[in-house]
């Protein structure tokens, strides 16, 4: 049975000009810590953005010299009302970066620069039966901390829990595009296109494939798609269908939102 290892954690909402600007998460018991900051200081403040963004760079350093709990009950009680932070909340944690990356999003509204600082969101995907993706016209941009900015890299909002432990459903997930090489045991992102309108219908799976040579060459044999879940079966992609690989997974970039309420 699939279980995903999640943990009690703290965070801290950072406000800057009466604007949120960045989060904290915390797991005091063990001292460990993730920070995430928005990287548009220049637009968002102006002739104080020197400063702020200096106050924001130095609160790792502090964390690490002070230790994780001194450090919460620091910017709980001494950080200025220029920089400070909120009402200290809780929240269940697969990961503490990957935390940190989902309450950033929902929390603070940094500029989008796509490709600069933002990746696109390019579907939805299964981690089950193909899933469709009907035409909706909104663009949606994520600012994502160490991923390289290029367009041969997108994220995908995993549904379904047939590749749990490690990619949750919930999850936000970044691929790179897949132009050519072995797909065979990787978690590569399929598209099915489909003449029905819509953008198709997208899964994600490891894939294995078995080809067989004829005149014109290797042509393939079966595709399979096998599930890490083991609660969940295999299965093959139907030859009558069109069936094209779009991306290789990289790495969850953030998790689902589990849970999150106040201390206080």
């Amino acid at each position: 049975m699939s279980i995903l290892s999640m943990r009690n954690v703290e965070y801290r909402v950072f406000q800057a000009l009466g604007e949120n600007c960045g989060v904290v998460v915390a797991d005091p018991e063990v001292n460990e810590i993730a920070f995430r900051f928005r990287r548009d200081w220049a637009s968002f403040a102006g002739e104080e953005s020197e400063v702020l963004e200096a106050i924001a760079a130095n609160l790792p350093d502090k964390s690490a010299e002070m230790g994780v709990r001194a450090f919460l009950a620091w910017i709980d009680s001494d950080l200025s009302s220029t920089f400070r932070c909120g009402t200290p909340q809780r929240a269940m944690a697969i990961s503490l970066e990957r935390t940190a990356q989902t309450l950033y999003s929902r929390e603070v509204r940094a500029s989008a620069k796509p490709y600069e600082t933002h990746l696109p969101v390019m579907c939805f995907a299964a981690a089950g039966p193909l899933l469709d993706n009907p035409e909706t016209g909104r663009e949606e941009w994520v600012d994502v901390d160490g991923a390289r900015m290029s367009k041969d890299y997108f994220l995908v909002r995993i549904c379904g829990h047939s590749m749990e432990p490690d990619i949750p459903d919930g999850s936000l997930c970044l691929f790179r595009k897949y132009y050519a090489g072995s797909r065979t045991g990787k978690v590569m992102l399929v598209h099915e296109i489909t003449d029905e309108g819509g953008m198709g219908r997208f899964a994600i799976k490891r894939y294995e494939s078995q080809k067989r040579q004829t005149r014109e060459g290797w042509e393939h044999e079966r595709l399979r798609m096998h599930s890490d879940n083991p609660e969940f079966q295999e299965y093959e992609l139907s030859e009558e269908r069109r069936y094209e690989t779009t991306g290789e997974f990289v790495r969850v970039v953030a998790d689902p939102e589990l849970n999150y309420s106040s201390t206080r």
